[in-house]
């Protein structure tokens, strides 16, 4: 008790005198009077440098100290000195660089998951530098990949047993036991684990930093109890939202395809179906590197099988599937199949295209199985041949050029008979000898790709038919180049399919976007069908008849048009000996009254030009036609015939002047028609059929009724072409045949009904008479010798009389 007194009264003695000295502090610095504040001077700043505190020395085990710290922007500062010293520019190869990774990898790997995103974009790029060069991979795979795969966090389960990646496991197997599935494009995409996506991007570049590493050092067989998450983790870089992310990704899968195949043959399949979105990508880098992708993966080979490893998912990707195979969830939901090589054989961009046929061509050469994929893939090969891109068509020419060999080292025996007999391509009735349009300027394809082409190309030319009537122009000019290809290469076999070719020609004929391809086609028809074959077909279709015509027998100028134009290509590219025994079918068809009647413009083209075409023919061949005859049909036959009906055809078009082409046409038809009668001009040729040709127009004439005369009718126009084009001295002679004809057809009677036409007939016949009137006056008064003159002035005499008679008809 004593002691605490003592304590305590110490304690009170201590307590004023520390107070007092506090006070007395105080007091001391209240009385000192304060000094007078002065400014200094304004100087100009010092021109040497301050002196600043040295930076520290970059230490390792610091700064990987500090990226642990729990501070962000202490870890951030340490990302930062790591990113000066392993990626500046200043930054040297150490030769240490195993020690280094060894003591920083884990602290690296663990960052990998931090919050800041510098933190993360540095450690994975010096970790991509350290793993792009580790020797000893072995140390830091296990610690590697599981950071990846944690922090992408991809959830894709694989059915083993329908070959397919899927994103949630759950409603797969609700899928599989009934229940309606939903794509996973037609549902909200799920957040990225990692949500940069510069830093996916960074991740997937490690990844294909350490397979390649592994592949280049032959370290393969280290990745194999990885591979599963390494392949997870690609299906969902393939289904990520960053382009870059989707070209890393393909790119991994093509280097794992290419050096791990005994692993990757097991995913082909189900990897090929996950790339399959991409090649409808928007982008043309993401669709090429899809297309590299599913060639490697298809390719990968299985030898156990003798196939390639993804060859089942083929079908998937052209968007096919059998006729009696039915899924369920099809009666529950629509199903929307989409053939992704027709996509890509159209699409706008050439590197795709090219990428697209390169694939095609490498499967059809070096696939195990590629014969059961031969039919499917050929279309597109042959697509090829006839794209826009020059250097993509002479690829395509010379993949066919190599499996055409291929195929005659196969079929030696078959190839050799063919070649010893002469049976294949050596039919003296084909134009062979006619050059090929492009890209086959350098000749035929060789027999080895043509009877390889030819042995597929039916199954799809009905498709391909079908296609130049689509609504889209894109498929139907695409269609037109690929039918060109397949003539081509079947040549003479296209017999067999020549009714419905030439059913799509003329149903297609007038589309604008592919009327110069059709062109081309109907052509190479000629070149390749005989005409014995094609003539029936199309001459039917001229002359209207009810079994062939879609009006039902009614003959329409439009359709008729479109079947004699389609009808002088065809010939074009026939034979001249070939068409000569056709020469009297064919005009049969086409100078019919019905036909030379049409005012329509597009007709009285078609027909100039065939009559032509025909002229020219018999001026090339003629002597031989009667022969040509003969050994057709069996029996001889005249010429005057066809001279007659061909002249009278050419002198009614080019009276018709519906255009200027359509009269320079028959004008040349009767030049090479008087070739070939062997007169020296058109106007001896006229004089020559004149007095046939007014004795059937004016019987014609006199046989048809006031109702059924028109100023345009085939006969009107023969009859004024004669008179027109005859010359004054045959015009004379032939004068009493004239006067009947006028006479008896002013002398037509009619009902109320008949007067117009009657007067219009009469104003025609005004209007003719006074134009022969006019010529015999200037032609024959001036020049005719003064023996004959009595006689021409008879004839003009009688001519104004009956063109008084005219005159008074008409009014």
């Amino acid at each position: 008790m004593t002691d605490v007194d003592a304590v305590w009264k110490q304690m009170q003695q201590e307590t004023p005198s520390r107070n007092a000295a506090a006070v007395d502090r105080v007091l001391r610095k209240s009385a000192a009077t304060p000094a007078p504040k002065t400014k200094a001077p304004v100087t100009a700043a010092p021109t040497t440098p301050a002196k600043t505190e040295h930076a520290q020395p970059f230490n390792l085990q610091r700064e990987m100290n500090r990226l642990a710290d729990e501070h962000g922007s202490v870890r951030k500062k340490a990302a930062l000195a790591l990113e000066a010293h392993f990626l500046g520019d200043s930054a040297a190869d150490a030769d240490d660089a195993t020690e280094v990774f060894a003591e920083i990898a884990k602290p690296l790997f663990k960052r990998f998951n931090d919050p800041v995103e510098k933190v993360r974009d540095v450690c994975v790029r010096v970790a991509t530098r350290f793993v792009a060069r580790e020797p000893d991979l072995l140390r830091f795979v296990p610690y590697l990949l599981p950071a990846v795969t944690a922090r992408l966090n991809c959830q894709y389960a694989y059915d083993e047993q329908q070959q397919l990646f899927s994103r949630d496991q759950f409603l797969h197997d609700a899928f599989k036991r009934g229940r309606v599935f939903v794509a996973e494009h037609q549902v909200a995409r799920l957040k990225p684990g990692e949500p940069s996506e510069e830093l996916r991007a960074r991740f997937l570049e490690l990844l294909a930093a350490l397979l390649e590493n592994a592949f280049a050092r032959r370290a393969a067989s280290l990745l194999h109890a990885y591979i599963f998450d390494i392949l997870v983790v690609l299906v969902g870089g393939v289904h990520d939202a960053f382009p870059d992310v989707n070209v890393l990704a393909c790119a991994t899968l093509r280097a794992i395809s290419d050096n791990m195949v005994s692993v990757a043959k097991h995913f082909s399949v189900a990897l090929v179906r996950a790339v399959q979105g991409l090649l409808l990508h928007r982008l043309a880098r993401v669709r090429v590197a899809a297309i590299d992708a599913v060639r490697a993966l298809v390719s990968c080979p299985n030898r156990d099988k003798c196939k390639g490893s993804g060859t089942e998912a083929i079908a998937d990707l052209l968007g096919h599937r059998d006729d009696h195979v039915i899924p369920v969830a099809a009666f529950y939901a629509p199903e929307v199949r989409v053939n992704c090589f027709a996509r890509l054989d159209q699409d706008a961009h050439p590197g795709v295209r090219r990428a697209f046929f390169a694939m095609v061509s490498d499967w059809l050469e070096t696939l195990p199985d590629r014969y059961d994929h031969e039919a499917r893939l050929m279309p597109y090969l042959l697509s090829a041949v006839s794209d826009e891109d020059a250097g993509t068509a002479r690829d395509a020419v010379a993949t066919l050029a190599r499996l055409g060999a291929r195929y005659e080292h196969e079929h030696g025996a078959e190839v050799l008979e063919l070649k010893q007999y002469g049976v294949d391509g050596a039919h003296p009735g084909y134009n062979y000898r006619k050059p090929l349009p492009a890209p086959f300027l350098d000749g035929r394809p060789s027999l080895g790709t043509r009877l390889y082409v030819r042995g597929r190309a039916r199954r799809f030319l009905g498709p391909v038919l079908r296609e130049l009537g689509n609504w889209q122009s894109p498929t139907r000019r695409h269609a037109a180049r690929l039918l060109t290809s397949i003539v081509v290469y079947c040549e003479e076999t296209i017999t067999v399919d020549a009714h419905v070719l030439l059913q799509a020609l003329l149903r297609d004929w007038r589309e604008p976007d592919t009327a110069p391809a059709l062109r081309v086609v109907a052509d190479l028809v000629g070149r390749f069908v005989a005409p014995a074959t094609y003539l029936p077909l199309l001459l039917a279709r001229v002359r209207g008849d009810s079994d062939v015509s879609a009006t039902g027998g009614v003959v329409a100028p439009g359709p008729t048009a479109t079947a004699i134009e389609v009808l002088q290509l065809v010939m074009g590219g026939s034979l001249d000996a070939a068409l000569l025994a056709h020469v009297h079918d064919v005009l049969e068809a086409v100078a019919t009254k019905h036909i030379l009647d049409f005012e329509h413009a597009g007709a009285k083209l078609a027909v100039a030009t065939v009559a032509q075409q025909l002229a020219c023919l018999l001026e090339r061949r003629g002597g031989d036609a009667v022969s040509a005859y003969f050994l057709q049909h069996g029996r001889l036959t005249t010429m005057e015939r066809v001279y007659d009906r061909l002249f009278e055809l050419a002198l009614v078009v080019a009276g018709a002047q519906r255009s200027s082409e359509s009269v320079a046409h028959a004008n040349a038809a009767l030049e090479a028609l008087a070739s070939v009668e062997a007169h020296r001009t058109t106007t001896a040729l006229i004089d020559a059929h004149f007095s046939t040709s007014v004795e059937r127009a004016a019987a014609a004439l006199d046989a048809m009724s006031a109702v059924q005369w028109t100023p345009t009718c085939s006969e009107q126009l023969l009859l004024e072409g004669l008179l027109r084009s005859a010359s004054v001295e045959t015009v004379l002679t032939s004068s009493p045949v004239l006067e009947k004809l006028f006479g008896n057809a002013l002398a037509v009677g009619g009902s109320s009904l008949d007067s117009a036409k009657t007067n219009s007939r009469a104003i025609a016949y005004t209007d003719a008479l006074q134009a022969l009137l006019v010529r015999v006056e200037l032609e024959t008064l001036r020049k005719q010798p003064a023996a004959s003159r009595t006689r021409a002035v008879d004839a003009i005499k009688r001519l104004q009389a009956l063109l008084s008679a005219s005159k008074a008809a008409a009014a």
